[in-house]
């Protein structure tokens, strides 16, 4: 009987911390820029549920790769809609706002991504003011 009403505390826990990973997942999917993403917080996990917490709560592990995949997702959206723009001047204002407005943040946690991205995104102004000249 005690055995029951240790496991109980441990088990309210990790529901309690399952729940804040869905919660955590959930904002990642409603995030609509890199900002917004890099701003939602890890979820804390109690040092003395340390041992257990990746294998009792799976969705626990899973929300690092969530995130990286969310912001993947954000920049090729972004990409995208600066290639579907007719002008290369509005094309060009665009990257730079978003460059300026979400991408710092994309340069500080994922460099090779922001690298990647930066290369593409000139890459499309060019296609496009050689398709205007």
């Amino acid at each position: 009987m005690a055995h029951d009403d240790e496991s109980s505390p441990f088990a309210e826990e990790l529901a309690k911390l399952e729940g804040a990973c869905h919660k955590t997942a959930q904002a990642i999917a409603d995030a609509r820029s890199v900002r917004e993403v890099a701003a939602l917080d890890d979820v804390e996990v109690p040092p003395h549920l340390q041992a257990i917490a990746y294998a009792k709560v799976p969705s626990l592990g899973g929300l690092r790769r969530r995130r990286d995949m969310r912001v993947e997702e954000i920049v090729k959206h972004q990409l995208s809609g600066i290639e579907l723009e007719r002008s290369d001047l509005v094309a060009s204002r665009e990257f730079d706002r978003i460059k300026a407005g979400d991408w710092y943040v994309l340069r500080a946690n994922y460099p090779e991504l922001y690298a990647k991205a930066l290369r593409e995104g000139n890459l499309i102004l060019e296609r496009k003011r050689k398709r205007d000249r």
